[in-house]
C-alpha cells in the first residue's frame, strides 16, 4: 500500500484490472507512515525502502548512518540466505552468490527489442553442448561447469556435468580437474570423497589454476581429506588470489582476521582481502567490508562505503525480484504488470527499475493519464541522482521541453552541464544548440561550435549531426555578420526569430 501511496495509485481510479489508469496526488506521508510502521515490524521491503529515502532524504532527513541502520538487518538476511545456500553444496560450496535470485540488469532504452536473456541462453547452451559432442574440449568445459553449478538459467545436472567435464578432464583440461575436485570434495552426483578431491586440485593447481589452488586451500584449512595445514592454506589462497579468485581472497581476509598460519592477525591485510573479494560481488565479502567500514577495524570508519555495500548487498536479495518479474512482464508485453513491479523496485532505491519505470512511461507503453510525465520526471530524476547519464539527459529534456515540469530553460542547460562533465556526447551537442539560439545561456556561436566538436570527438556517431549542424552554424554566422551592416530600417524588419521549439 505504501508504494501505491507514494506514487498516487491508492485512489478508487487508480487501476483497470492489473493496469496503472491513473496517477493521482501522491500521499507521501501517508506512504512513510506505512513504511515506519512496517520497519518496526521488522518488514524487509519497508527497512529498504526507508534505507534508500534516508540515503537521497527523500521526504525525510538525509543521515547515512539512519540509512545503515535500515539497510544492515536486510542485508544480513541476504547473506544468511547466500551461506544457507553454499552449505547444500557441500565443505567446498562458495557464499559468493549462489542460491539467491539471478536479477538481469536489462536497460529497457538499450535492450527493450532484444529479449529476455533466457532464450539467449538457451541457444548459446545449445550451440555449445554441440561442440563439446564433437570434442571441443573448451566446450565440454564450459557445459559441464554450466550443468555443475545450474547457473544462467540452466537446470543442474551432476551426471551430465560430471560426463562432459570427465572428458575435458582427461584431454588436459585444468579448469575441468578444478571443478571435478570440487565435485568429488562436494559430493554432487556421486559420493563424497576428498582424496579424489584432493588428485584433482592437485592435478589442477600444478597447471596453476586458480580454482584449483582455491580447492588445495580449503581443502588444507578445513583438513578435509588431509593433515589440516594452516600455513599450506595460506599459500595456495595467496596463490590463488593472486590470479583474482575471488573466494580465495575471502578466505584470505577470514585467515588474516583470525590470525591462522601466520604470527600474528592484521586487520588491515584481512580488509584488502575481502575488499578484494568484495568488488567482484562477494556475498560475505560484501558484508564484512561495510562491518569493518562501520566499526573503523582494518579501515578508517567510513560511512558511505559501508552504506554502498549494504544497499549492494540488499539489490542481490529475495527483494530484487520485482526488478526480474519486471523484465519478465514486459517482454512477454504485459506492459501495465511490467510498470507496477518496475515502481516497486524504484521504491527499494534500485536505479534501473527506475531508470526503466521512467522510460516506459516517457515512451507511453501504458496511458496512465496526465500526471504520468511527472512520475516519469521524478523517476529520471531519482535515477540520474543514483549516476545514469542517460537518465539525467532524459530530466535535461523534461525541462527544456516542459514535460511532467514547468519548461525551464536555464535549468535544462544546467543539468545538460552536469551531463556533459560526464563526457556525454548528446548533452555536448545540446550545450552547443543552446549557445548557438540563446536558450537559456548567453548567445556565443564560437562556444557552440566548440561543444559541437567536443561532441564528435566523443562519439564518432556523432559526425553526421555535427556536420548538419556545423553548416547551418556558418549560415548563422554569416547572417549575423551581414545584418549588423544593414541599413538601419532594414535591420528592424530582420529582428531574430525565434526557433527553438
Amino acid at each position: 500500500m505504501a508504494v501505491r501511496m507514494a506514487f498516487g495509485l491508492h485512489h478508487s481510479n487508480g487501476f483497470e484490472g492489473s493496469s496503472i489508469r491513473h496517477f493521482g496526488r501522491p500521499d507521501e506521508a501517508s506512504a512513510l507512515l506505512h513504511y515506519y510502521f512496517g520497519a518496526a515490524n521488522g518488514d524487509a521491503f519497508s527497512r529498504a525502502a526507508l534505507g534508500y529515502r534516508h540515503t537521497f532524504g527523500l521526504g525525510v532527513p538525509k543521515s547515512c548512518w539512519t540509512a545503515v541502520s535500515y539497510y544492515q538487518p536486510v542485508a544480513e538476511e541476504v547473506v544468511r540466505q547466500a551461506v544457507d545456500a553454499s552449505k547444500s553444496r557441500g565443505p567446498l560450496g562458495s557464499s559468493s552468490g549462489h542460491g539467491l535470485p539471478q536479477i538481469e540488469r536489462i536497460r529497457l532504452n538499450v535492450h527493450a527489442n532484444q529479449g529476455t536473456k533466457p532464450d539467449r541462453q538457451r541457444e548459446v547452451l545449445q550451440y555449445y553442448q554441440y561442440s563439446a559432442d564433437r570434442g571441443n574440449i573448451d566446450a565440454q568445459t564450459a557445459v559441464g561447469t554450466l550443468l555443475n553449478l545450474g547457473t544462467h538459467g540452466v537446470s543442474r545436472d551432476h551426471s551430465a556435468a560430471a560426463h562432459y567435464l570427465a572428458r575435458a578432464a582427461a584431454a588436459g583440461n585444468d579448469e575441468a580437474m578444478a571443478h571435478l575436485g570440487h565435485m568429488h570434495g562436494a559430493g554432487m552426483g556421486m559420493p563424497q570423497d576428498f582424496i579424489k578431491a584432493h588428485q584433482y586440485f592437485s592435478q589442477s593447481a600444478a597447471r596453476q589454476n586458480p580454482l584449483g589452488l582455491y580447492g588445495l586451500g580449503y581443502l588444507y584449512l578445513s583438513g578435509s581429506g588431509v593433515e589440516q595445514n594452516h600455513e599450506l592454506a595460506l599459500k595456495y589462497f595467496q596463490q590463488a588470489a593472486d590470479q583474482g579468485d575471488r573466494d580465495a581472497h575471502f578466505y584470505l581476509g577470514a585467515m588474516y582476521m583470525n590470525g591462522l598460519g601466520m604470527r600474528r592477525r592484521s586487520l588491515s591485510k584481512a580488509f584488502m582481502h575481502h575488499f578484494q573479494a568484495a568488488q567482484a560481488g562477494h556475498v560475505q565479502a560484501l558484508y564484512n567490508t561495510a562491518v569493518m567500514h562501520m566499526a573503523g577495524k582494518g579501515t578508517p570508519k567510513a560511512c558511505k562505503p559501508a552504506l554502498s555495500n549494504l544497499k549492494a548487498l540488499v539489490e542481490k536479495g529475495p527483494l530484487a525480484a520485482a526488478l526480474q518479474a519486471g523484465h519478465e512482464a514486459f517482454f512477454r508485453g504485459q506492459h501495465g504488470q511490467a510498470l507496477l513491479l518496475y515502481l516497486q523496485a524504484s521504491e527499494l532505491g534500485m536505479e534501473i527499475g527506475q531508470s526503466n519505470a521512467a522510460w516506459m512511461l516517457d515512451r507511453g507503453f501504458t496511458h496512465a493519464g496526465h500526471q504520468a510525465a511527472s512520475v516519469a520526471t521524478a523517476l529520471f530524476k531519482r535515477s540520474a541522482e543514483q549516476g545514469n547519464v542517460m537518465s539525467l539527459l532524459q530530466l535535461g529534456d523534461c525541462y527544456y521541453y516542459g514535460n511532467g515540469v514547468e519548461q525551464d530553460w536555464v535549468r535544462a542547460s544546467a543539468i545538460y552541464y552536469e551531463a556533459y562533465k560526464e563526457r556525454s556526447a548528446e548533452a555536448m551537442f545540446n550545450l552547443g544548440y543552446m549557445h548557438e539560439y540563446g536558450a537559456g545561456v548567453p548567445q556565443d556561436l564560437d562556444l557552440a561550435r566548440r561543444f559541437y566538436g567536443m561532441a564528435k570527438h566523443a562519439n564518432a556517431d556523432a559526425a553526421l549531426p555535427v556536420y548538419l549542424a556545423n553548416a547551418w552554424l556558418r549560415l548563422h554566422e554569416g547572417w549575423a555578420w551581414l545584418r549588423v551592416r544593414l541599413p538601419s530600417r532594414l535591420r528592424a524588419l530582420t529582428a531574430p526569430v525565434n526557433w527553438l521549439f
